[in-house]
């Protein structure tokens, strides 16, 4: 009996999550052709002044190509502030080598509590500042921007991730626009193995390594599709923290990024002091839905499907294992830290759909896969399983997941050239035997990088309950330039 009904509460698990994975399909496959991109003319992009935060931590590989492409952007009106959480290796030598920096002494800059600021510098006759503070974490230094940040608008972005020239406007435009929008970020491409010329992305290879092989499908299906669909739904509870966008006044309003030293009356009030995360993109988001919801204002969210982001991915399974480790934590700590708003009415979508779904299908999904692995084993054991129909149900997903990785490919592909995209160029799936290729990719995820994924989430989850908070960062191999006009 007893048996029967796991049995039962498992099919009903595993539909609900075909179901959900197919309404984020159709949601994607119906709109995504109906996506539309304008950009405004230079005079309204100049009354929406950004700052673009780079927090670093030994990023000596990949800094000065960041800086140098994050400097040429086509934006009218913006500044670079990076922010060297005092980093062990040569980063912060290598700017005041490569840059005329000189030092300059700051006032009003604690609105925010963070570690402490030792030097500030700026580039004479150019936007660039660099801040040398003692060490806080992401967080810290993101909120050490914000501080000194004197823009309307403040755009997150990894020390390890490059940009198109267009990237920035893109992301602005939704919030010209529309007015109730409070956040906004880009779908993020593989940097590995790009090629830069003039300080941008000027093409690439599919890269042969199958660890990077692997998270380009995962970037695509996984992260594009659902992103975009819950978008499209205005219950997108995360941004990728490589590249997002945010009014300034919300994110002060709010109290910032979250550190377990941050002192804002609103983190007090709201969630309660002392709190910290690994993985402040999710937690900055569901904090902002809080506060917006709890104010009674109408709101918006905003994924956009075009890569405006490329980032460098781990090319090895101890990397990877440790980053997908340090991201279930984070989505852990998240949830924790709001469980109250889970399931709950009064916030709306958020509270009956998205974080039901991240708690249900994202954190809980490793666990309730393995003990489904054990389930099977033991039902074939005891004769209580017909593995025929087994081994259907696992041909009939295998399939379902590759068409969704080839359908998917072919619409951004031809979405992105009917487009016009300038950074089509760089898409992984140009050509019939890349296509071919992460077709199989996918195929053979389900059976290694799927499992892979699925211990690396667990051993989050253990951590999780341990208290680890260790950021385990991976190393970079920078990218590759080349001449040209």
């Amino acid at each position: 009996m007893i048996f029967r009904i796991i049995e039962n509460l498992l099919i009903i698990y595993y539909l609900s999550y075909f179901v959900i994975d197919w309404l984020f399909f159709v949601v994607f496959l119906i709109n995504i052709r109906k996506e539309k991109i304008t950009i405004s003319t230079d005079d309204e992009f100049n009354k929406h002044s950004v700052s673009i935060i780079v927090p670093a931590y030994n990023e000596e590989i990949t800094i000065l190509d960041s800086i140098k492409m994050l400097l040429s952007l086509d934006y009218p009106n913006y500044e670079v502030i990076v922010v060297n959480d005092s980093s062990t290796d040569k980063t912060m030598q290598k700017l005041l080598n490569n840059f005329d920096l000189r030092e300059f002494n700051i006032t009003n800059c604690n609105t925010l509590t963070t570690k402490s600021v030792n030097k500030c510098y700026k580039l004479k006759d150019s936007s660039l500042k660099v801040i040398d503070k003692s060490n806080g974490g992401k967080a810290d230094s993101i909120n050490v921007g914000i501080n000194l940040a004197s823009n309307k608008f403040i755009c997150t972005i990894d020390a390890d991730s490059i940009l198109d020239k267009t990237a920035l406007k893109q992301t602005v435009q939704p919030f010209i626009d529309d007015p109730d929008l409070f956040v906004s970020g880009g779908q993020l491409a593989v940097a590995n193995g790009v090629v830069i010329k003039n300080n941008h992305v000027y093409s690439s290879k599919l890269p042969s390594n199958i660890w990077v092989q692997w998270q380009i499908v995962e970037y695509m299906k996984s992260f594009l599709i659902s992103r975009f669909s819950l978008s499209k739904m205005n219950a997108i509870v995360i941004m990728s923290g490589a590249f997002s966008l945010y009014k300034r006044k919300d994110l002060l309003a709010v109290g910032g990024f979250l550190t377990a030293h941050n002192q804002a009356e609103y983190i007090e009030n709201s969630i309660g002091l002392g709190k910290q995360t690994v993985c402040e993109d999710m937690e900055i988001v569901v904090r902002l839905w809080r506060y917006f919801i709890d104010k009674k204002q109408t709101v918006k969210a905003r994924f956009l499907p075009h890569p405006l982001c490329w980032t460098e991915v781990p090319d090895n399974s101890n990397f990877l294992l440790r980053q997908r480790n340090r991201w279930h934590r984070g989505l852990a700590e998240t949830l924790i830290i709001h469980k109250d708003m889970i399931f709950e009415p009064e916030f709306k979508r958020i509270g009956t759909f998205a974080l039901p779904y991240f708690l249900l299908f994202e954190l809980l999904a490793p666990i309730i896969k393995l003990f489904t692995l054990f389930f099977i084993i033991t039902a074939i054991i005891l004769g209580s399983i017909n593995q025929q129909w087994l081994l259907l149900t696992l041909l009939f997903t295998t399939i379902v997941s590759t068409l969704i990785t080839s359908l998917g490919s072919v619409i951004i592909e031809q979405w992105s050239i009917k487009k016009q995209l300038p950074s089509q160029d760089a898409l992984r799936y140009k050509t019939t035997n890349d296509w071919l290729r992460l077709i199989l990719m996918s195929v053979l995820g389900d059976f290694i990088y799927v499992p892979f994924r699925i211990y690396a989430q667990l051993i989050g989850l253990k951590d999780f309950i341990n208290k680890k908070n260790e950021w385990y960062k991976f190393d970079r191999t920078g990218f590759n330039q080349t001449e040209g006009k």
